[in-house]
């Protein structure tokens, strides 16, 4: 198998938005008997003691001549299973990789025995892929539980069951906590400044569903981030909010204002992404200007579902309420450049609309997987004010909101605000594990530390 060869990932331009692949499985075709058509029975015998001397870079990357929609290069991923229960052996194997199972060719997803306690499984992707992943694994009588569900999300949840790749060193969390390994393609741009995630303690459940609500209290919260419990005069409601002060805010000297970031679903990424480390590593490496974040607590799945998607809900919160408490409590600037809005999915449909509708207080978003599908923004953005800078990013396999980022841009050629919109069509899915390490990239480009 060849090694992995990191090179950075080409731009997708707002001048040519492509939904591509479509996100259920049918896009990444596994390869059958790839494993065994490139490596000899000797070969794949010894496949457990390598990965375990640590010769192998995992998972195995094979480039191909083949090219994906676009142009994309391609490459063969695989990944394997070695089963350390021979008294109870696996009878199926699931590869649980975000957006890419397909409830109705759910062998797409299957391991195939490749030897002696040796599953192995070959996709055919993109090199630029970055997914979270989880492996499910089947023993005993009967037909694996992903066989036995009757929908769609039953399915998922079923074949997300199981846990991380033990094989795979690379992990990270998803919002409700739970442990998950991550696959980068060799064209995937990793972010140096990232910081490790830290999975729920005791979380085994499936990654999927479930939203990440911050338990009472202080304890544990990374240095320089405090708590803030306030009421929401306009949702009605109490609502968390966590405040990170730049690395040298402690020290009492009194800096210039710094710009603040205001993101959407803040309990995971105080909780479970370390972002807060991030933030710091990436201002410490004089990559990132000094930041104050405010991370916005959403809750539960149905207030964040009421609020987030609605310029009544949280936008309003933010614009009446919570933006002028952070000017009149932190060392903030308080113009419209200086101050950015982001958040992914519903959250990333929110940012659009602070900046749609209150483009005086909030200059600039990072829209991540927007939920365009919900609300039709398009006659909004035609008349996008001149001073807002807008960044949209959608994962190629989460195929409604790629389709409908597509069309909503694809709507606005030609006019102005086509040229202030920065467009990412990246190949990943509805995934925190490009989510994270690309809105830390793109705070680097609003506020680079040389100011330019």
């Amino acid at each position: 198998m060849s090694m992995p060869m990191h090179t950075e990932r080409a731009q997708h331009a707002m001048a040519a938005p492509q939904a591509g692949a479509r996100g259920n499985g049918a896009a990444t075709p596994r390869v059958r008997g790839f494993l065994a058509s490139r490596v000899s029975p000797e070969g794949i015998a010894a496949l457990p003691a390598a990965l375990a001397a640590g010769s192998l870079d995992y998972p195995l990357v094979d480039r191909c001549a083949a090219t994906g929609v676009g142009g994309q290069e391609m490459v063969h991923a695989t990944f394997l299973f070695i089963d350390e229960q021979p008294a109870d052996p696996a009878q199926a194997v699931i590869l649980s990789a975000n957006a890419l199972v397909d409830h109705e060719d759910l062998a797409a997803s299957e391991f195939e025995q490749a030897g002696e306690r040796l599953w192995s499984i070959t996709l055919l992707v993109p090199a630029g892929w970055v997914a979270s992943y989880r492996i499910t694994v089947h023993r005993g009588a009967g037909p694996a539980p992903w066989h036995q569900a009757a929908d769609r999300r039953a399915i998922r949840l079923a074949a997300d069951a199981g846990g991380p790749d033990p094989l795979n060193p690379r992990g990270s969390a998803t919002m409700n906590g739970a442990a998950v390994s991550v696959f980068r393609g060799p064209q995937a741009t990793a972010n140096p400044h990232l910081a490790p995630a830290v999975p729920a303690a005791g979380h085994r459940g499936p990654s999927l569903g479930g939203w990440g609500a911050f338990e009472a209290g202080t304890q544990g919260l990374p240095p320089r981030v405090s708590h803030h419990l306030l009421q929401d005069e306009n949702c009605g409601r109490e609502r968390s909010v966590w405040m990170y002060r730049p690395p040298g805010s402690e020290s009492g000297v009194q800096q210039e204002p710094t710009p603040l970031v205001i993101v959407h679903d803040g309990a995971t990424w105080v909780n479970h992404l370390s972002f807060a480390q991030s933030l710091d590593n990436a201002i410490n490496a004089r990559a990132l200007a000094p930041v104050h974040v405010m991370f916005v607590d959403s809750t539960s799945i149905p207030l964040r579902s009421a609020e987030l998607p609605h310029t009544s809900g949280t936008t309003r919160s933010l614009a009446r309420q919570f933006l002028p408490w952070a000017r009149n409590n932190f060392n903030v600037r308080a113009d419209r450049a200086g101050t950015l809005l982001t958040g992914s999915s519903f959250g990333g449909l929110a940012a659009m609309l602070g900046v749609l509708h209150y483009p005086e207080l909030f200059g600039r978003a990072v829209a991540q997987s927007p939920s365009l599908w919900h609300t039709d923004i398009s006659a909004q953005l035609q008349s996008l004010a001149p001073h807002v800078e807008l960044e949209i990013q959608a994962g190629r396999y989460e195929t409604r909101i790629a389709e409908c980022c597509a069309q909503t841009l694809g709507a606005l050629q030609g006019g102005d605000a086509a040229q202030r919109i920065r467009y990412q069509l990246i190949s990943g899915g509805h995934d925190w594990a490009w989510w994270a390490p690309e809105l830390l990239s793109a705070l680097v480009r609003a506020f680079p530390a040389n100011g330019h």
